[in-house]
Order: structure tokens, then sequence, then C-alpha cells
């Protein structure tokens, strides 16, 4: 049996089902950091460029391309290859939300935004161990089936959060969302104990290397890839980063504006990513993505024209759920797309190197449109976003090579 499929002999189904109980149990942090972090800032009167700050904190998810290598390489066998460091990151994350409970948005911002720089730390390690455990576990026809399962799993976090911890126990304070935030997480860990993942699975004789992070890049289709998900995200990077100063500057309450954006908004997410998965399989990935663009660009000029004279808490509503909608639906159609282009044995490092790159726009643009959002005008802000997007559409029409076909690898 070939060393790339060797992983790929355990039941795809059980396996499927892992990933989706890691997804919404990872996702717990990333949707609370992501969403009621910005919330509780806004909330205690910060500024937007202290908001803004969450999402450049997020800097090491970006950075996680200087230890994918490690990933790969090293891990405690009785345990297995990537089960390792997943149970690690949930561990951890349960201790850094205790932590994260002492600060007071009100009195201790910075304190509490370097606490997310270790959070992020930890959910970028648990996304490339995913990531690698998808790759090597699952064959290519099963790969847009987990990652829609992956996306609805972040939904459906959201739905966890947003409507059963901070919209129901944020009149309580932060400190007792927090806590019982770290509660959830660290019996997520115990339950995620009892999948065993790739525990037992044969290590492959070939490791990466410390200088292997970017060879991936050398393939022009994950270079086209690249590009493509660096435009269409514009306009979905700066709307995301707007949407819990949105909230709060028209009039809804923590709460309430938890309810939208997490709930409400991973409903509109849920549907789109599983909807969105089939559309995938039959007309490709990237023709996807450039159907997603021109709506994202239709979506940032049209309320770029509502912004002007401000909104109104329906059109808000509205703004939230669209955002959501589009930006789960390129969840599976792009990452169907980068697994099919990563190598086995280096599963973790491939992966890591193309959302590294891509993060780094994507997650600076939402800071700085937050940072923006006190001196430029939220209507600029998204006709701008709706150019880049518009842009990506294109560029996504002119790939000629679409999602590849069921049952094959496209790995260098």
């Amino acid at each position: 049996m070939p060393a790339d499929n060797i992983y790929r002999t355990s039941n795809s189904t059980i396996l499927l089902g892992a990933i989706a109980f890691l997804s919404i149990s990872q996702a717990l942090v990333g949707q609370f950091v992501g969403h009621g972090v910005p919330l509780f800032l806004r909330s205690a009167g910060q500024p937007g460029h202290i908001v803004g700050l969450v999402y450049i904190a997020s800097i090491p998810y970006i950075l996680k391309i200087v230890w994918a290598p490690f990933i790969d390489r090293y891990s405690l066998p009785s345990f297995g290859h990537y089960r390792t460091w997943i149970l690690f990151g949930q561990f951890s994350a349960g201790g850094l939300l205790l932590l994260l409970s002492l600060f007071d948005p009100a009195e201790y911002p910075y304190h509490l935004i370097a606490t997310v720089v270790l959070l992020t730390t930890v959910m970028a390690t648990q996304d490339a161990s995913t990531s690698g455990l998808m790759v090597r576990g699952l064959a290519a026809k099963d790969r847009a089936r987990g990652t829609a399962l992956r996306a609805a799993g972040s939904a459906l976090s959201g739905i966890i959060v947003g409507a059963f911890i901070i919209y129901l126990l944020a009149d309580m304070g932060w400190q007792t969302v927090v806590l019982l935030m770290s509660l959830l997480v660290s019996v997520s860990f115990l339950l995620m104990w009892l999948f065993s993942l790739d525990k037992g699975w044969k290590v492959p004789e070939e490791r990466p290397s410390l200088t292997v992070q970017f060879k991936s890049l050398k393939n022009p289709r994950v270079r086209h890839l690249l590009l493509v998900k660096v435009l269409v995200g514009t306009g979905l990077a700066l709307t995301y980063g707007l949407k819990s100063i949105v909230l709060i500057d028209v009039g809804f309450e923590v709460g309430e504006a938890a309810l939208i954006s997490l709930v409400y908004g991973s409903i509109a997410g849920l549907f789109a990513a599983i909807l969105i998965r089939p559309v995938v399989d039959a007309l490709g990935g990237f023709f996807v993505l450039s159907i997603i663009a021109f709506l994202t660009a239709a979506y940032c000029f049209g309320f770029g024209l509502l912004f002007r004279d401000g909104l109104t808490e329906t059109e808000a509503l509205v703004y939230v759920l669209i955002a959501n909608a589009l930006t789960f639906a390129a969840f599976p159609a792009s990452r169907s797309i980068l697994l099919s282009y990563c190598k086995p044995s280096r599963a973790a490092t491939d992966f890591s190197a193309f959302i590294s790159i891509e993060g780094v726009f994507l997650l600076l643009m939402a800071g700085i449109g937050a940072v923006l959002s006190d001196v430029i005008s939220f209507s600029v802000l998204l006709w701008v976003g709706a150019f880049g997007s518009f842009l990506g559409g294109f560029v996504a029409l002119s790939e000629k090579i679409s999602q590849p076909k069921m049952g094959v690898d496209l790995s260098p």
C-alpha cells in the first residue's frame, strides 16, 4: 500500500464524525474570541482601536507556519500523531480561559488581549493538527464533506456560545461568562479523549524539515487559490471586523448582539455551509468562489450606501446574517481545493503555509477596519472591500482547473 494512503484504511464515517465533534469543541474558543470578546470590550466603552487589537492579536494564527513542521514531525506515539497536539491544545485552552476571566474588559484591556494572543496560538496549533488529520485520514472524495462539517461545527459552536452562554449570562458579568466557557472547553476535552482519531496509525518515513514551509507555493494552482482567497476575502474581512462595533453602536446590548452575531449569524452560516457543499462538488471550488465574490461585492457596495445615513437595528441584523452566510459558504469551497494540494507527509505544514499567508492579509484587514472605524466612514471601508471582492471574482473565473474530481489527489 502506498505510504500516502496508509492512513485511509480506517472507517471514514467514524473519522468524519470525530472531525465534526472536534470542529465544535475547537470553535467554541474561536467564536468567543472573535465575537464575544469584541462585544464585551465595546460595551465596556473601549474605542475602536482597542476592539481592533483583538483581531490583530490573532497574528499567532498566521505564524503557525513556524511550528507547523514540528506538528508533522513530533508527537507522543501512545496518544496518536495529531491527537497529541489536539488534546494538548484543548487542555491548554481551558486553562487560558481561567486566566482570561481575571481581566475585566473595562480595566485591563491589554492584559486581556495578551491572553487572547496565547489562546490564538493554541487555536492555531489545533487547526493545523486537525487539517493534517483530514489530509492523511480522508480520501479526496470525502474532503469537501469534511470541510463542510468543520464549517457547520463552527456555526453550531456559535449558537452554543451566543444563545446558552453570552445571551443568558451577559448580565452576570464578564467573569461568569468566561468561567463557564472554561468549564465547557474542559468538558469537551474529556469527551475528545474518547476519540482515538489517528491513535495507532503508522507514521510516514518522510518527515518535513524546517525549510519546507513554503514548498507547496511552488504549485501555481496553490498560488492562484491564494490570490483568489485574499481578494475575495477583502470584503468579508472588513465586514467581519466591523460587526461587533455596528451591533453595539446601533443600540443592542451585549446579550442581544451576541444573539444576533453568534446565534442568528451561525444559523445562517450553518445553512450556507450545508447547502454549498453539493454545489462545490457539482461546479468546482473556483467557480463557487467566483459567485461568492460577486455576491460579496454587491453586499459591501449596497451596505456602503446604507451606512451613509446610519443603519437601523433591522438593517444591522441583515448585515450580520449576510456576512456570516457568505463567510461560511466560502470556507468549504476554498478548503476542499486546498486539502487536495497538501502532501500527506507534510499535511499540517502545507496547510499552514497557505493559511498563514492568507491570514496575514485577512486578519490585518479586519483589525485595520475596526481601528479606522473611528476616523474613516464605514461606507468607504465597505467600498474598498467591494472592489477587492469584485476583482477576486474575475480572478477566480480565470482559473481553468476547477476543484479536483472526486477521488483525485493533486498534492505535489
